[in-house]
């Protein structure tokens, strides 16, 4: 006798972090409703976890406003696929990416098919402009950072922290000892858009600070959805010690400073006690409309976190070579610099733990499917 076809949970997660993220997601689903297939929109890490994924996160990888209108026609097959997958869904949760997720929101509820939302648009950064949305097309918000479930019930919004995956999940290892840290970290971003703007500014302010502190050695993250050409055309025959390694943590754990472009890996760099300075570079035109959106004074994540500018920033026209070689070289030489910044780092695992991740929203989502709260 054939067995019925399993119900189906549509996921979408556009990009590298989001599917890192929704990859312990779709495990915790497995277990919370066996009775279900996971689809829809990830990566390789969620392909793993179970999940069947129709459309990988790669080949929709750009970056800024200019990034986004190039690609229009493609998103607009991406959206009209994903919602045909959403016509035989019980569930939908989108995670992050709310250029995309925010439409398929509003058509899941229009459909009669709930919506949890995973990992929140981050409005506090861009203005509440996109709280109504949210709050007429979205049933239930689990965030990961703490102060956003404040903002979304003043607001009307059922939502809930459920602790950062980096903390919860999948925790980072512990924090490298000094004496095994040898290099400076480079972290361009992990889609090609942000490697070709941020890389060869980085290298720049490497050979910078290489004249300043000879025999330090550098070693670039790369990014496993970018080609690895692209790294190797940008860094060229620099005329210094520069590796390649596709292991961000490793690259992290192993850093005695970092400099990352402005994302999630001022976290993981924060949260492994990598010192570290924040770049932000892009188009004239994508920075532009962003300096109109973006409504919160610090770029970086932690510093958003902490309340300060504890790690310094360089932003568009700030980020020279020169500029950010000699924040570098502060934390490279100056032992109080370096002190003051990693206690301060040292609060982020007790703000942004205590509770249950992806296994509390595994539970939000049978609770939605099957009508029955706590």
């Amino acid at each position: 006798m054939a067995q019925p076809a399993p119900r189906s949970i549509v996921l979408s997660a556009g990009e590298l972090s989001g599917d890192m993220h929704a990859a312990h997601l779709v495990a915790a689903l497995r277990d919370a409703l066996p009775g279900f297939a996971v689809t829809g929109m990830a990566g390789d890490r969620s392909r793993d976890a179970g999940m069947a994924v129709r459309f990988h996160h790669r080949d929709y990888a750009v970056i800024g406003f200019t990034g986004v209108l190039a690609s229009l026609p493609r998103f607009w097959r991406l959206e009209r696929d994903i919602r045909r997958l959403i016509d035989r869904a019980e569930l939908f949760i989108p995670v992050d990416y709310p250029g995309l997720n925010l439409r398929l929101c509003a058509y899941a509820r229009a459909r009669g098919v709930p919506v949890l939302y995973y990992i929140s648009p981050q409005i506090w950064a861009w203005g509440a402009g996109r709280m109504d949305k949210i709050r007429a097309h979205v049933d239930r918000m689990a965030v990961v950072l703490p102060f956003e479930a404040e903002l979304y019930r003043q607001a009307g919004v059922a939502a809930e922290f459920v602790g950062h995956p980096f903390v919860v999940d999948h925790e980072l290892p512990a924090p490298a000892a000094t004496e095994v840290r040898r290099h400076v970290a480079l972290l361009p971003g992990s889609r090609a858009s942000e490697v070709h703007h941020m890389l060869p500014l980085m290298i720049a302010a490497a050979k910078v600070l290489a004249a300043r502190a000879p025999g330090v050695s550098f070693r670039v993250a790369r990014s496993p959805v970018v080609d690895a050409a692209l790294y190797e055309r940008i860094i060229g025959q620099p005329g210094i010690d520069v590796t390649t390694d596709a292991d961000a943590v490793a690259v992290l754990s192993g850093a005695r400073a970092a400099l990352v472009a402005s994302g999630t890996a001022t976290l993981q760099a924060a949260l492994l006690e990598t010192p570290l300075v924040i770049v932000y570079r892009t188009t004239p035109l994508n920075f532009a409309l962003a300096r109109r959106l973006v409504k919160i004074p610090h770029v970086g994540l932690v510093n958003v976190l902490l309340g300060e500018k504890v790690a310094p920033e360089f932003v568009q026209a700030d980020a020279q070579p020169a500029a950010l070689a000699t924040a570098l070289h502060a934390l490279l030489s100056d032992d109080a610099v370096r002190a003051g910044m990693l206690e301060r780092f040292r609060s982020l695992r007790a703000q942004l733990g205590g509770c249950r991740g992806t296994v509390r929203v595994a539970e939000i989502a049978r609770e939605l499917v099957t009508g029955k709260q706590p």
